[in-house]
């Protein structure tokens, strides 16, 4: 939901700090994929990683039971917001 010139800001962003690469779309000579550098995907880990810490530090105050309960009541309103296959 961005402007293809923000896209490319962001890009070059990203780019300069060595976390992704532009890659030549071997399908489509018109348009190019971006790419995980082994630096991004060293940074990807460590959020992933922070992110897990983080959810498991908020659920610790519910029971096993109470976190079931939670993740049952989620999956049913993510259901009820996807489209119908």
């Amino acid at each position: 939901m961005v402007s293809s010139g923000t896209m490319t800001h962001r890009l070059k962003g990203l780019e300069s700090s060595g976390w992704v690469q532009r890659v030549p779309n071997p399908e489509d000579a018109r348009s190019t994929l971006v790419q995980l550098t082994d630096a991004g995907l060293a940074l990807i880990d460590q959020a992933v990683s922070a992110h897990v810490d983080n959810e498991r530090a908020l659920l610790a105050a519910l029971s096993v039971t109470d976190q079931q309960v939670l993740d049952d009541g989620l999956a049913r309103l993510l259901a009820s917001l996807e489209p119908a296959p």
